[in-house]
């Protein structure tokens, strides 16, 4: 399928776009890729060994700019504490309950249904993602949902999001971050319990689209206010529980 001339050059015009997406929000890659490849008629597991090294790739890309613009990589404490304790374990709860479950219950439904409540919960209650029990229930569900349907940078860019001092350089670095190892140990995962190959279906080609998908983006998103960029994860998160019902 990968080979097909058409489909391999829509593959490359859509990485590009998600690629600058995610340079501009933290997230994109992954969270949009993942439902349209799926209405593609792409299987999961080949379409996790495809996006997963390329978000890979983008977040590496765009920590070492930022680094390179000598922005200091400052990430809470507290977050990344509950992130290595709660989130990347439960990555493994939600690939069980993917091999055990999925015949059983729609996991997309599932999975927009707690979309939908992520988006919602500002509304109800402004400072609800400042509560401790509230962000360790959210951390431990982003590793979960990302193991069901590699849509957990989701929940993590709206937690994120919502807890930094309104800063786009702050809030973008944390997204990234932790969008690394959210997907890196996934990929670790896959690659070891599967038998797909390390950098399966991937070529030069694809890594180029996205380093010119970073250089896009981080020379417009300084075109972006604090808040816009708030919008955009918001929209990105309900575009992709939508896609998620739809396939």
């Amino acid at each position: 399928l990968l080979m097909d001339f058409h489909f391999f050059d829509l593959l490359i015009i859509l990485t590009v776009i998600f690629s600058t997406l995610q340079t501009i929000a933290g997230v994109g890659i992954l969270v949009i890729g993942t439902p349209i490849l799926l209405l593609m008629d792409m299987k999961m597991l080949d379409l996790m060994s495809f996006l997963l090294p390329l978000s890979i790739f983008n977040s590496l890309l765009n920590i070492t700019f930022l680094k390179f613009r000598n922005h200091k990589l400052t990430i809470d404490k507290n977050t990344k504490k509950y992130f290595f304790l709660l989130c990347l374990p439960a990555i493994f709860f939600g690939l069980f309950f993917l091999n055990q479950f999925d015949e059983y219950i729609n996991l997309n439904i599932l999975v927009s249904i707690v979309i939908w409540l992520s988006l919602s919960l500002p509304i109800i209650y402004k400072n609800i993602y400042n509560l401790k029990i509230l962000k360790k229930i959210l951390i431990f569900l982003t590793g979960f949902v990302h193991g069901i349907t590699n849509s957990g940078g989701s929940l993590l860019s709206l937690l994120l999001i919502n807890v930094v001092n309104k800063k786009i350089d702050l809030a973008r670095i944390q997204i990234i971050f932790f969008y690394l190892f959210l997907a890196l140990f996934q990929y670790v995962i896959i690659v070891i319990f599967t038998k797909i190959e390390f950098l399966e279906n991937l070529g030069f080609i694809n890594f180029l689209a996205i380093l010119f998908g970073v250089i896009l983006g981080n020379c417009i998103v300084n075109k972006f206010s604090f808040y816009e960029i708030k919008k955009i994860i918001q929209i990105l998160a309900f575009i992709s529980s939508i896609f998620l019902i739809s396939s």
